[in-house]
């Protein structure tokens, strides 16, 4: 099953980063863990960048050989219950 998380992104242009958001369709079954990541808000502040106050969870996903970090908004028991949500309700075969 297919969930949407809202990532943010950051790019380094050499002598400045900058901060953007992107949304992002994940298979729940290939999320290993998702854990609070608040570390990125510290960041964020030393940065001067926004979305300094919201709540960000790391997500860990498995593409086969290699597993990658995906920083999200939210708490890790938001996207918890959003995976939880999606895998105990009744669905149609195409949805």
């Amino acid at each position: 099953m297919l969930i949407k998380l809202k990532t943010l992104v950051v790019e380094n242009h050499g002598h400045r980063r900058s901060a953007s958001t992107k949304e992002m369709y994940v298979n729940s079954n290939s999320i290993i863990s998702v854990s609070d990541y608040p570390a990125i808000e510290s960041f964020l502040i030393m940065e001067k960048m926004s979305f300094a106050g919201d709540r960000f969870s790391l997500v860990r996903v498995s593409l086969g050989n290699k597993i990658e970090e995906i920083i999200t908004f939210g708490t890790s028991a938001m996207i918890y219950s959003q995976i939880s949500e999606q895998s105990n309700g009744k669905r149609l075969l195409n949805d």
